[in-house]
C-alpha cells in the first residue's frame, strides 16, 4: 500500500466518523463545558441577589427589576476585562445587545458560598449620574 491510498483510507474513516457523530449528537448542547457556558450556568442555577448599586442603576435607566434576566440571557462573558482571579469571589463582566441597546452586568460569582450577586448594570453611552 502507498502512502497516498493509506492516506485516502484514513481521511474517508475519519469523515465517515465525524458524519457518525453529527448525526448522534446534533440535538445536543455541547457549549456547557466551555469557560463561558460555566460562569452563565452557575449565574443560572444560583440564587441571586441584587447590590444597591444595581437597583439604583435599574431604577435610573427605568428597566423593570425582573428584566435584568431577559438581558442576562443574551449576554456574553467577557475574559479579558473580568477579574477571575479575585479570590474567594471573581468577578465576571457580561456585554449583552438587548433590545437594539448595550449592556453590561458586572457580576460576583461566590461558588464556595453559593453566592451571585449582580454589582452593576450599565447601560453604553448613557451615565447614570444618580449611582455613581
Amino acid at each position: 500500500m502507498t502512502f497516498w491510498k493509506r492516506l485516502r483510507t484514513y481521511l474517508i474513516g475519519v469523515g465517515l466518523g465525524l458524519l457518525m457523530v453529527y448525526v448522534f449528537f446534533k440535538d445536543r448542547d455541547l457549549g456547557g463545558w466551555t469557560p463561558q457556558g460555566r460562569v452563565l450556568t452557575t449565574i443560572d442555577s444560583s440564587a441571586v441577589t441584587l447590590s444597591d448599586r444595581a437597583l439604583c442603576q435599574l431604577n435610573c435607566y427605568q428597566i423593570p427589576k425582573e428584566e435584568w434576566r431577559m438581558i442576562h440571557n443574551v449576554a456574553d462573558v467577557n475574559f479579558s476585562e473580568s477579574n477571575v482571579r479575585k479570590k474567594p469571589c471573581p468577578v465576571y463582566r457580561l456585554e449583552s445587545n438587548y433590545r437594539e441597546e448595550d449592556y453590561i452586568l458586572i457580576w460576583e460569582v461566590c461558588e464556595n458560598a453559593e453566592k451571585v450577586e449582580l454589582l452593576s448594570v450599565k447601560k453604553l453611552g448613557i451615565p447614570c449620574k444618580e449611582c455613581g
